[in-house]
């Protein structure tokens, strides 16, 4: 029995949003070629072929992204779900998600959504004044309102969703309103990342970027808030807190940023090419494509040995710090934010900080056998 998971770019990085920090209209800038466009049917098929050739007994988790991927519109995703339950064999179990920006959504994209068991992520920023000072469309015009009607029709359709939220500058001074927030529109799982500048210039400083300190600041405040209200019965699943949490109570991470090195996550753009990692879509990491190879011949090409070996390689600071084995180097494209500044680490400064509080959920936890982490 085996798992196998592939991210998938059905629109490439085509978008109808133009959010000013966009890490894959970065990427896809620097490529010789910036969209391919969204992925026809045959592509999708020979996808899905592939990934049952895979996996005939396990979990099949496909995963969409962009751009926006909702732009391959609904057709699209319709004969995608039609072909892989027409083509999955009986051992195989197929998982679904998507991160929308929720413009598109409506009553059709929900219902698909619910009938097919999808898991949906949908990015909001906070507020609307932190939401709309970075994420806006190409006519300039916030993005706030049409992403809440579209939080409104998940709950309509009890279609399962969680929240995306890039932390800008504007937001990382803000957290309790973020909370506020997330707890006034019964916003339960949330994932909060750091917003970086753009991979060709990891150091350079932009409007909305964070410094290292202000990263730490933010972690600090929202994990007092966090686990304050978690004494009072007041749970919101943070993803980065849930991993420490559930690592203090001696168990595996589940956030590949967390594991101390990186893996294959294959993500396939719409021509069907495959690259190792969602951060790395560039024509030096491409590993090959769907209809040439093979997803074990791509897994085990030198391209992905040559990958995962640099995800192993930590930065100096790493070598001395004690919690190291928590942190295991963070996540690879962020190392150049984590030290940005000499012999400060945001997420070490967090840490030291919030240690004491977290050992005391974690025993708290195991001594009631209790779990939180879903």
């Amino acid at each position: 029995m085996s798992n196998f998971s592939t991210l998938i770019k059905p629109a490439s990085s085509l978008c109808n949003m133009q959010c000013s920090y966009c890490f894959y209209a970065d990427e896809s800038a620097i490529r010789s070629i910036p969209s391919y466009g969204v992925m026809t049917y045959e592509c999708a098929e020979k996808l899905i072929d592939r990934a049952f050739e895979f996996t005939d007994d396990g979990v099949v988790s496909f995963a969409f992204q962009g751009g926006e991927p909702t732009l391959a519109k609904i057709d699209f995703f319709e004969h995608f779900v039609s072909y892989a339950s027409e083509k999955k064999p009986n051992k195989v179990k197929i998982n679904y998600s998507i991160q929308t920006n929720g413009i598109l959504l409506d009553d059709l994209w929900c219902e698909l959504f619910a009938k097919n068991d999808f898991l949906v992520g949908l990015s909001v920023d906070g507020p609307e004044w932190i939401n709309d000072f970075c994420r806006k469309d190409k006519q300039n015009t916030g993005s706030f309102r049409r992403i809440m009607k579209a939080a409104r029709l998940l709950k309509k359709h009890s279609v399962e969703f969680n929240i995306l939220t890039v932390l800008t500058k504007q937001a990382a001074k803000h957290p309790r309103q973020l909370w506020n927030f997330y707890s006034q529109n019964s916003f339960d799982y949330i994932q909060i990342i750091p917003c970086l500048a753009p991979l060709e210039n990891p150091r350079e400083s932009y409007p909305f970027t964070l410094t290292p300190r202000e990263y730490a600041d933010f972690l600090k405040s929202f994990f007092m808030i966090w686990s304050d209200e978690l004494a009072k019965g007041n749970y919101i699943s943070m993803r980065l807190f849930d991993n420490i949490v559930s690592m203090a109570m001696g168990r595996p991470p589940e956030m590949c940023g967390m594991l101390g090195s990186c893996s294959a996550q294959f993500v396939a753009e719409a021509d069907g090419s495959i690259y190792p990692c969602d951060f790395y879509v560039l024509d030096e990491y491409k590993l090959g494509n769907v209809f040439d190879l093979s997803f074990a011949e791509l897994a085990n090409g030198d391209k992905v040995k040559q990958f995962l070996f640099k995800g192993f390689q930590k930065p100096s600071m790493c070598g001395k710090c004690e919690f190291f084995g928590i942190c295991r180097g963070g996540c690879r494209r962020y190392r150049d934010f984590y030290t940005l500044e000499k012999d400060f680490c945001p997420y070490a400064d967090f840490l030291k900080s919030s240690l004491v509080r977290i050992s005391n959920i974690a025993k708290i936890l195991n001594d009631q056998k209790g779990d939180f982490l879903k």
